[in-house]
């Protein structure tokens, strides 16, 4: 279980160099626990932003989730690129 995990995208738009971080952490919850209740609660952000995911509260291991997230954002702002007639363009991709 890796209890932090971050995403690096560095791309183009339009010949303007940009970078996505995603990072997530896993934080244990504190005070008393219903039955069957997770014992760990994700919390990511994105570009120094907080984020909300609906697998967020369920994940237990935060590289795979910033990774999943990442790729979703990703593919978000790659569509909405293509959408408004812009260049985009992946330079480096990092996941740790």
């Amino acid at each position: 279980m890796e209890t932090q995990g971050q995403y690096k995208l560095k791309y183009t738009l339009n010949k303007v160099l940009t970078e996505l971080v995603v990072k997530v952490e896993l934080k244990k919850i504190s005070g008393l626990m219903k039955p069957r209740e997770n014992v760990w609660c994700g919390h990511a952000t994105v570009d120094d932003k907080p984020y909300d995911d609906r697998d967020l509260p369920y994940c237990v291991n935060a590289k795979h989730m910033s990774e999943h997230i990442g790729i979703k954002i990703k593919e978000e702002r790659k569509t909405k690129a293509k959408a408004d007639g812009k260049s985009f363009r992946i330079k480096n991709e990092e996941i740790k």
